[in-house]
Formats: structure tokens, C-alpha cells, sequence
């Protein structure tokens, strides 16, 4: 279990560092950035990570596991508690660095903050219905792809998973990042928005709740399509 915790402390962490951080120190202008750069920091630690615990980074992974049965509900809860730890210790190396930038650069924190809420997923221009039903439909196709490349009987790619996963994150905040940031992950949007306040967390529960109903969503999918016992796959030559 120690290595298991250990890679979704870590993993997380660096997630949150590396994700949010390239964002906040990295000054885009738009979405090329940061779609490439999320995609490739969560190949890059699943590549590393995902030897030691699957590499979840994400309670929404976690639960789906646990609903589809590949998972223990003790291990579960243990999986969501190393996530947290780990998106605080990532979130808080991110403040303490770009305190430090700014002091050294004359910046305001106030202002700054108020520019890019330290890249906290928001929504300012679609109502939090919209921006529910489009995190719930990220999270469920990211979910379903994770349960794809899963499955024993549609793992033929699944060497090429963290590939996969990066590519599939990429397109998403491609396609959501102007919408709700394409969060898609509790703990990504939980601790950039503590720190930052204001805008970040007048509207949290949205992040904090339909990642969660993609993992239900994708849970059925998996039992009533992806289940089947009697279905042959094949692969055109």
C-alpha cells in the first residue's frame, strides 16, 4: 500500500504543480499552452506513477473504480485522502513559488489574483447549468476512455494509455477550456480556488459535484455496454 500512497501523493501533487504552474508562469494568451502542457504532465506521470498506483490524480477516477469493482471501498477512501494531501502539498508549492516571482518582480498579489485566479477553473461567461452539463460530459468521456483502455476486451492499445490519456486531456481543454477550464478533476479545481478566493469559489460546487456524476455515468457504461460477455472485437487489418 505504501507504494500506492506514495504514488498518488506524489503524482497529484505534481499534477497540480505542474498543471497549474505552467499556466500561472508560463503567461499564455491562449489555449495552445496549456492544452499541450496538461496533456503532456499527466502522460509523463502516469508513465511514472502509474507502475505504483494506477495512476488516479482524481477522485472521479477513484470512485469509478470503485463502482466498477475494481477497487475496495477502503482502498478507494485511502486513494481520495492521498489525492488531497497531494493537491494541497502541489497548490501550495505553486503560491509559494509565484509569491516569491512576484516579490522579485514587483507584482501585487491582489492584482495578479484577480487576473488569473491562479489558473482556478471559472466560468464567467455561461450560466452554471451550462457549465455543469459540460463538466459532466468531459469527465464521462475521459472516464470511458480510461475504462476502454481498462478493459480486457478493448485493452488492445492500452501500452499506448498515457498517450492516450494526455492526447484525450489535451483535446478537452481544447474544447472546454474557454467554457469552464475543463477541470474534470475535484482536486484541480478545489486548492487553486482556496488560495485564490473571490470568483474561484462562488461556484466550486460545480467542480466538486459533476466530475462525480461522470463517474456514475461512466460506471453504467461500463456495466450495460462495455460488459458484455458475449461481444467479440475486431480489429480491421
Amino acid at each position: 500500500m505504501k507504494k500506492k500512497l506514495f504514488g498518488e501523493v506524489v503524482g497529484t501533487a505534481l499534477l497540480l504543480y505542474f498543471g497549474t504552474g505552467l499556466v500561472i508562469f508560463g503567461n499564455f494568451n491562449d489555449l495552445v499552452g496549456p492544452a499541450i502542457g496538461w496533456g503532456f504532465a499527466l502522460a509523463v506521470l502516469i508513465y511514472a506513477f502509474g507502475p505504483l498506483s494506477g495512476a488516479h490524480f482524481n477522485p472521479a477516477v477513484t470512485l469509478m473504480m470503485y463502482l466498477t469493482k475494481r477497487m475496495e471501498a477502503t482502498e478507494a477512501f485511502i486513494y481520495v485522502l492521498a489525492q488531497l494531501i497531494g493537491g494541497l502539498i502541489g497548490e501550495t508549492l505553486v503560491v509559494m513559488t509565484y509569491k516569491s516571482f512576484l516579490r522579485g518582480t514587483g507584482g501585487i498579489w491582489t492584482q495578479e489574483i484577480a487576473k488569473n485566479h491562479l489558473n482556478s477553473t471559472v466560468f464567467p461567461n455561461i450560466s452554471s447549468g451550462v457549465a455543469f452539463l459540460t463538466e459532466v460530459v468531459l469527465t464521462t468521456f475521459l472516464l470511458v476512455l480510461i475504462l476502454v483502455l481498462n478493459h480486457a476486451k478493448t485493452n488492445m492499445y492500452a501500452i499506448q494509455s498515457p498517450i492516450a490519456v494526455g492526447l484525450t486531456i489535451a483535446v478537452l481543454v481544447f474544447v472546454g477550456g474557454n467554457l469552464t477550464g475543463a477541470s474534470m478533476n475535484p482536486v484541480r479545481s478545489l486548492f487553486p480556488a482556496i488560495y485564490a478566493g473571490g470568483l474561484a469559489m462562488q461556484n466550486l460546487w460545480v467542480y466538486l459535484t459533476a466530475p462525480f456524476v461522470g463517474s456514475v455515468i461512466a460506471a453504467l457504461v461500463d456495466r450495460y455496454i462495455l460488459d458484455e460477455s458475449d461481444d467479440t472485437i475486431n480489429i480491421a487489418s
